[in-house]
């Protein structure tokens, strides 16, 4: 046996078991219309107004104004300057009773004797298991962010909503904490601003990766 072979694929094991990662859903559309040009943006919530009184709020516009700018985007302070109000939303839900059904190894006792080539077995074999569907019930909460892009100067000089993209995250796990999973929506977001993905796709984020770090600091 070479045990370098050995070491090296218990290693290899020890990391994939250290990894995590965090599995999002994302979906975005835009319009056929958009203007591409159009940078400038300001952040305001789903009342389309700015807010600058809710420390959450201000928490979550400050990550979601760093991944715009990574994308090009440039922020401004007065709504009259921008191109595009960004409309920011997010919710978490109650707590919620998720019901699987799941195959679980059982390692049985020893059970009646059967005769085999070289003498007789127990049946189950003792040490190997024997998979059984089990009930397995968890609590799990359904995450979402939303950021919807409107023209700036239609709504500003006629009050009219004209969508120009739509990106929508959504994340159903058992972390009930909208301000650890925010960063993960946003970087699980981020290739797909002003995209089209045509439905909801999956994306796995993990958790040494620098920009969630980065967007925790405002760095």
């Amino acid at each position: 046996m070479n045990w370098r072979i050995v070491l090296t694929l218990l290693f290899i094991g020890i990391l994939t078991g250290c990894a995590h990662t965090e599995d999002l859903q994302v979906s975005a559309i835009t319009a056929k219309d958009a203007p591409v040009q159009d940078k400038k943006f300001v952040i305001v919530s789903d009342k389309n107004e700015v807010v600058d009184n809710d420390l959450i709020f201000s928490e979550f516009a400050r990550q979601v104004a760093l991944v715009l700018d990574l994308q090009g985007y440039t922020q401004v302070k007065n709504i009259d300057d921008a191109q595009i109000m960004v409309v920011l939303t997010f919710h978490i839900s109650e707590p919620q009773t998720k019901t699987e059904i799941v195959n679980t190894p059982v390692y049985p006792t020893a059970g009646p004797f059967y005769p085999g080539r070289f003498g007789y077995y127990p049946y189950p074999l003792l040490g190997y298991p024997v998979y059984q569907p089990m009930v397995h019930q968890s609590i799990v909460y359904k995450k979402l962010v939303r950021l919807q892009a409107l023209d700036a100067s239609t709504y500003v000089k006629q009050k009219i909503i004209k969508p120009l993209w739509d990106i929508q995250i959504t994340s159903n796990n058992q972390n009930g904490d909208l301000r650890y999973m925010f960063p993960y929506m946003l970087v699980a977001a981020q290739p797909y601003i002003g995209q089209n993905t045509g439905h909801s796709i999956n994306v796995s984020v993990d958790d040494k990766d620098p920009m969630v770090a980065a967007l925790r600091i405002g760095e």
